[in-house]
């Protein structure tokens, strides 16, 4: 194996949920896992034997399709500040090649990296979530920024980590303790759409463990496991657990109520010729008064930034991932994409890491035949 990159891709993962400065800002394990990905661009150099794959292709493809409505409008309004939303998606882009490429390298040990990397990243928000709840706080955020973050974060490290194991899981003491994190991070953030994505995730995990006796038996000694260090935590924090999801829940008629302001959909409504090439993610004054913040969906976002094209290169990346791949994992997936209707996660790397998880493993069908295809896989093939 690669040490280096090894290295770095654990580093970076364990340090991703650590945020040092301000939300949008560079993090410090954004600067690790691009020296993963110049490894991993250095070792694909000369490599005769690489191949590109549909999922590379249509992600490459929307990528591209970004940068051509950000240059566009760049010209257009003669101002840069559309390039920084396209630095996101092109960040993620390079990492989930450069991770695609170490797994298809280095299979089995670059799970093991992977998900300890994971783990300890959903163990440091969640112990931070931990101590804010002891100190009463309403709506914690862990290492985050916001409660948001941290919401989603623990989705797609508990999603990740499941389908690492074929939502399996095996009883590793660091791997379970993730998940306890995940689980943890997802109820103190009070997020009702990370709590109903959470609910597919679960339902995910049991279709997987119901067909055979000793899968099943291992989810009914993992569910009270799992809800035992929630209760925990709820009794550490003086039940400041509890609170939060009952406040959440009185507030959810009133939350649905206004979703079509809060969320800034109105503004598709009122400026719909731009849902036809895309009109950027700057210079929001244009659609006064319907401007304010961006608008909170990942699919309405791409939509209305990047048109019709953005959005459909989109949906057919994440088609392309799961159309061979088992019910109970389409399930675990439609979590973080049930919490991206209400928010925008198309700037979380892990989001885009499940998908590059869920395109190694499952895209011949199961992930038996995807271990045992070819000796050594290429990452884009």
């Amino acid at each position: 194996m690669n040490l280096i990159g090894a290295l770095l891709l654990f580093l970076g993962l364990s340090l991703s949920s650590l945020y040092l400065f301000p939300s949008g800002a560079p993090q410090l394990a954004d600067f690790v896992l691009i020296g993963f990905a110049s490894v991993m661009l250095v070792m694909s150099l000369g490599d005769e034997r690489l191949k590109v794959s549909p999922f590379a292709i249509c992600w490459g493809m929307m990528v591209l399709w970004v940068l051509l409505v950000c240059l566009s409008w760049t010209l257009v309004m003669e101002t840069t500040t559309f390039f920084r939303p396209a630095q996101f998606f092109l960040f993620n882009f390079l990492v989930g090649m450069a991770l695609l490429r170490f797994l298809g390298v280095y299979g089995e040990s670059a799970k093991g990296v992977i998900r300890n990397g994971v783990s300890i990243a959903l163990l440091i928000a969640g112990s931070q979530a931990l101590v804010q709840l002891a100190m009463g706080v309403s709506r914690t955020t862990g290492s985050f920024n916001n409660p948001n973050q941290l919401a989603y974060f623990s989705l797609c490290g508990v999603v990740l980590l499941l389908m690492l194991d074929d939502f399996r899981p095996r009883m590793r003491l660091l791997g379970l303790a993730g998940l306890a994190s995940g689980v943890l991070g997802i109820l103190a953030a009070s997020s009702l759409a990370a709590m109903g994505g959470g609910v597919l995730v679960l339902v995910g995990w049991a279709m997987a463990n119901a067909k055979q006796v000793k899968h099943f038996a291992r989810l009914l000694l993992l569910v009270p496991l799992l809800l035992l260090g929630v209760l925990a935590a709820n009794i550490s924090s003086d039940g400041q657990v509890l609170r939060n999801l009952e406040a959440r829940m009185d507030r959810a008629p009133s939350k649905v109520d206004s979703i079509y302001e809060e969320r800034k959909f109105d503004r598709l409504m009122n400026f719909p010729e731009y849902a036809i090439l895309g009109a950027g993610e700057a210079e929001r004054e244009r659609f006064a008064p319907y401007d304010g913040q961006e608008i909170h969906s990942s699919y309405v976002n791409m939509l209305f930034a990047y048109g019709l094209p953005g959005l459909g290169l989109f949906l057919l990346t994440i088609a392309i991932v799961l159309r061979r791949a088992p019910l109970y994992v389409w399930a675990g997936v439609a979590g973080p994409l049930i919490y991206s209707t209400t928010h925008n996660g198309l700037r979380g790397t892990l989001f885009w890491m499940v998908l590059v998880i869920g395109w190694y493993l499952y895209r011949q069908g199961s992930i038996v035949a995807s271990r045992h295809s070819v000796a050594i896989e290429h990452p884009l093939q």
